[in-house]
C-alpha cells in the first residue's frame, strides 16, 4: 500500500488527460513532467505530464517563509537559505555536479515534490521525433528529444522531483494559455530548484572547452596579466585544441536564442550547463569568461590562430571568434545573475533593446515577451503577453508603458523611422539590426586595462548621462490607438552637413559626405573649436560618467593608421594599445573616410596630429581611444546651420532615404535628456529620426535660449 505521503501526493497531482486540460490561474498551476530512466538508445523517451500548483507549499516551507525570509530576498536566495537548513546528501561531496543540484525529499518545498526547469534551443521545427507522453505518442522537436534522452540516462527526475519544459508543459496552440504562462517565466525559472541549460550533444571537443573555462574560473584575477603573458610565450600552456573547442562551444545556436537570457539569469547560482554528458556550474562558467574577457581578449586571437594552423580542420567554420555570445555572457548575463541573487536583476530600456538584438526569436513579439523577466517589476506586471497583436502595436504599448511609468521621454532616444514592422517612429523597433552594442555613454567601465574589474560586475542602472532638457517633465498625450504621441518642445537647430555614413560595422562610405556651405563656428577661437571637437569625439563622458577634461585633447594626437601608431606605443611601453591591431580599424577607418570633411572651413584631418607628444599619460590615450570606439557606433558626425558640431543618428545597414538627411531638424523635448533629430512628414506630423548630440546643448543650455526668446515652444505629433 502507498505511504500516506504518496497518497497525499497522488491526490494533489492531477494528470493531464487529455494531454492539455485547462490550467487554473487562481491556483497558480503549471504542468511538469517526470521522466522514466532508460539506458537504451533504441526505446522511446517516456514521460508523464502532471498538473501541479505552485501554491501547494509544505507546512514546513510555509513556516520558513513566514519567519525566516527577509522581504528583500530573491527566489534564488530564499531557496539557498532553505537548502542550508537541512542535512545534505552524502553524495554532495562527490564531483557529480548535477547530483549536487537535486534536493533530498526533506528539502521539497511543495506537497507534491519539487522541480527543475530546462533551458534549451528549439532548433529547426521540421525534423521531429517521437516520445511517449502519458502513454501516448507525441511528436517533439529533434533538439528537445535529444535533450530528454540524455536526461533520461540519469535517475535525476524521480520520487517527486520533476522537470518543466516549455514545449511540453505549455499548450502552444492555445494563445491565451501561452500568454499566461509566458507571463510566469520569472516565477517558473526563478523558483526552480535547478535550471539545466542544455547546450546540445557533445561534439567539437566540448569537454575540452568546459575544462578550459573551469581552469580559467580558478585563476586569481591578480594573476590575469601573468597568464596572458604566459600564453603568448607558450600557446599550449592550458592544453592544445581547447581554444578552438571554446570558440565552437560559444558558436552553438543555444547562445543566440532570446529566451535563454532570462532563463540563465533567473537560474543564476542554481544553474548547471550541460553539453552531452559534461557539466559546469553557471558561476564557474561566467567566472572563466570574465578572465577571458578582461585579461585574454587580445591574446585569444593569437591562441585561436595558433591552433587553427596546427590542426587539420576542413569543416566550413569561422576562422575567428564570434564574440556576440562572449559579450552577452560578460556584459549582461553574469552581471544580471549577481543582481538576481539580490532580487534586482532589472534592465533599463536601452539595455533591454541591446540584449534583444544579441539573440534571435522566431516571433518578433518575443523580443519583448522573452525579456519580461528582466524588466522592472512595475513595468513587467503591465505587460500582458498577447500573441494576437501585431509587433508594432506591442512595441508602441511597451514604449508608452515606460514613458508613463517613469514620466520621461527617454524611450524616444531609441526611436527611428526605419522599422520593417511599420512601428511608429517614436517607438523602438526591438528587431532593428542597426542598434549597435556599447554605443551609449553611461556610468560603467570602459574597455581597456585600466578598467578591468576585480570581483563580480555591477548592474547598477546608470544615471542619465545628459540633461539637455534640465529637470523638465514631459507634456504629452497619446492617440486613442496609442500609435501617435504628441510632445511639447522646441526646434533648436537644423542639420547642415554630415560626415561619411557607416557602411556596415567595419567601414565608412566617404562618397556619402554632405559638405557644409559655411566656415564660421559657434565656438569662437580656434582653441574653442579644438575643445569642442575633442569633447564631442568622446561624447563628453569618460570613465565613471565624468565629463571631459583638458587632458582628453589627447585624441587629437592619437595617430590614425595603426602602422604609424604602434611604433610610438611600443616606444612608450604601452602594451595594451600596441596589441589593438585587430580593433584599431574603427578609429583609423573613420579618420580616413572623413579626411575631406570640412569642419568650419578646414579639412577635419587638419585638426589632428600623427605624433604623440612627450610626457603624456598612457591612461589618457587609452581612455579617449576606448571612448571614441563607443562614440562612432551608430553615429554620424554633423555640423548645424547655427554652426555647432555634434553627432546625428546613423543607420549603418541601409542607404538612401533610410538615413539621417541634411535639413532634418534638431529639437529639444521636455522630459528627454538629449536632443532628437526629427523630420517633418506633412499634415502636422513628424518622424523621430533618432538621438542627437550637439556640443554645447547637452546640459540645459537650450532652455536658456527658450527663456530668452531664441526658440519657440510648440507641440510635435510623432507618428
Amino acid at each position: 500500500m502507498d505511504s500516506l505521503e504518496e497518497q497525499t501526493r497522488s491526490a494533489e497531482l492531477r494528470c493531464s488527460k487529455p494531454h492539455y486540460s485547462p490550467l487554473h490561474e487562481d491556483q497558480d498551476e503549471i504542468r511538469l513532467i517526470s521522466i522514466q530512466q532508460s539506458n537504451s538508445n533504441s526505446s522511446l523517451v517516456r514521460c508523464e505530464v502532471v498538473t501541479v500548483s505552485l501554491a501547494a507549499l509544505t507546512p514546513e516551507y510555509q513556516a520558513f517563509l513566514s519567519t525566516s525570509v527577509p522581504n528583500t530576498g530573491s527566489k534564488r536566495d530564499i531557496k539557498s537559505r532553505w537548502a542550508r537548513l537541512h542535512v545534505q546528501k552524502p553524495e554532495d561531496t562527490s564531483e557529480d555536479i548535477m547530483d549536487r543540484h537535486i534536493p533530498i525529499k526533506s528539502n521539497y518545498r511543495f506537497t507534491w515534490g519539487d522541480y527543475a526547469a530546462l533551458s534549451y534551443t528549439w532548433g529547426d521545427p521540421t525534423p521531429t521525433r517521437q516520445i511517449v507522453v502519458n502513454n501516448q505518442d507525441v511528436s517533439v522537436g529533434q533538439s528537445l528529444e535529444i535533450a530528454l534522452r540524455a536526461i533520461s540516462t540519469r535517475p535525476d527526475f524521480q520520487d517527486g522531483f520533476m522537470l518543466w519544459v516549455d514545449a511540453i508543459c505549455i499548450n502552444q496552440d492555445d494563445f491565451e494559455e501561452r500568454g499566461c504562462q509566458v507571463g510566469k517565466m520569472r516565477e517558473i525559472y526563478g523558483g526552480a530548484w535547478t535550471v539545466i541549460a542544455w547546450l546540445g550533444e557533445e561534439q567539437d571537443d566540448s569537454d575540452e572547452a568546459f575544462k578550459l573555462v573551469q581552469t580559467l574560473s580558478e585563476v586569481d584575477v591578480d594573476h590575469g596579466e601573468q597568464l596572458a603573458a604566459k600564453l603568448l610565450d607558450h600557446p599550449e600552456y592550458l592544453g592544445f585544441g581547447c581554444w578552438v573547442a571554446l570558440r565552437d562551444l560559444m558558436s552553438k545556436p543555444y547562445w543566440y536564442r532570446l529566451w535563454i537570457i532570462q532563463e540563465l539569469v533567473l537560474g543564476s547560482s542554481s544553474l548547471v550547463l550541460r553539453c552531452g554528458n559534461h557539466f559546469i556550474t553557471w558561476t564557474s562558467f561566467c567566472q572563466g569568461i570574465v578572465i577571458l574577457y578582461d585579461y585574454l581578449w587580445t591574446v585569444k586571437n593569437n591562441l585561436l590562430s595558433y591552433e587553427l594552423c596546427h590542426l587539420d580542420i576542413t569543416e566550413n567554420k569561422p576562422r575567428q571568434w564570434l564574440t556576440t555570445s562572449l559579450h552577452l555572457v560578460h556584459q549582461d548575463l553574469w552581471a544580471l545573475s549577481h543582481c538576481e541573487e539580490q532580487g534586482r536583476a532589472h534592465l533599463p530600456f536601452d539595455r533591454l533593446l541591446n540584449v534583444a538584438n544579441s539573440a534571435n526569436s522566431r516571433d518578433a513579439r518575443d523580443k519583448v515577451y522573452g525579456l519580461v523577466g528582466m524588466m522592472d517589476p512595475i513595468i513587467a506586471k503591465q505587460i500582458v503577453p498577447n500573441y494576437e497583436s501585431p509587433p508594432a502595436v506591442i512595441y508602441a504599448s511597451v514604449a508608452k508603458t515606460f514613458i508613463e511609468t517613469y514620466n520621461n521621454l527617454e524611450p524616444l532616444r531609441e526611436g527611428n523611422p526605419w522599422s520593417w514592422y511599420n512601428t511608429p517612429s517614436w517607438t523602438a523597433d526591438w528587431t532593428w539590426d542597426g542598434r549597435l552594442r556599447h554605443r551609449n555613454p553611461q556610468k560603467n567601465d570602459l574597455w581597456g586595462p585600466f578598467w578591468t574589474r576585480k570581483g563580480p560586475p555591477e548592474m547598477i542602472e546608470p544615471a542619465t548621462p545628459y540633461r539637455a532638457s534640465g529637470n523638465t517633465a514631459p507634456i504629452i498625450s497619446f492617440s486613442n490607438n496609442n500609435l501617435y504621441l504628441t510632445c511639447r518642445g522646441f526646434i533648436i537647430d537644423k542639420i547642415a552637413a554630415l560626415s561619411a555614413r557607416g557602411d556596415g560595422y567595419f567601414d565608412w562610405d566617404s562618397t556619402s559626405i554632405s559638405q557644409p556651405t559655411h566656415s564660421t563656428n559657434a565656438y569662437g577661437t580656434p582653441e574653442g573649436v579644438a575643445k569642442a571637437l575633442y569633447t564631442a569625439l568622446i561624447l563628453d563622458r569618460v570613465a565613471d560618467g565624468r565629463p571631459a577634461e583638458a587632458r582628453h585633447s589627447a585624441i587629437l594626437s592619437l595617430p590614425s593608421p595603426f602602422s604609424s601608431a604602434v611604433p610610438q606605443f611600443r616606444r612608450l611601453g604601452w602594451k595594451w594599445l600596441a596589441a589593438q591591431e585587430g580593433y584599431y580599424f574603427r578609429y583609423s577607418k573613420w579618420r580616413r573616410a572623413n579626411q575631406p570633411f570640412l569642419l568650419f572651413g578646414q579639412p577635419l584631418d587638419s585638426y589632428f596630429s600623427e605624433e604623440i607628444p612627450e610626457g603624456v599619460e598612457e591612461y589618457d590615450y587609452t581612455e579617449v581611444y576606448s571612448c571614441f570606439d563607443r562614440t562612432c557606433k551608430g553615429r554620424r558626425f554633423m555640423t548645424t546651420e547655427k554652426r555647432h558640431l555634434g553627432w546625428a543618428p546613423d543607420n549603418v545597414f541601409a542607404g538612401g532615404e533610410r538615413q539621417c538627411l541634411v535639413g532634418d531638424q534638431v529639437v529639444g523635448l521636455f522630459g528627454c535628456s538629449t536632443p532628437l533629430v526629427v523630420r517633418e512628414r506633412g499634415e502636422g506630423l513628424w518622424l523621430v529620426v533618432g538621438e542627437a548630440y550637439v556640443q554645447g546643448m547637452m546640459e540645459g543650455e537650450s532652455l536658456e535660449g527658450l527663456r530668452g526668446g531664441a526658440f519657440e515652444m510648440r507641440d510635435f505629433t510623432f507618428c
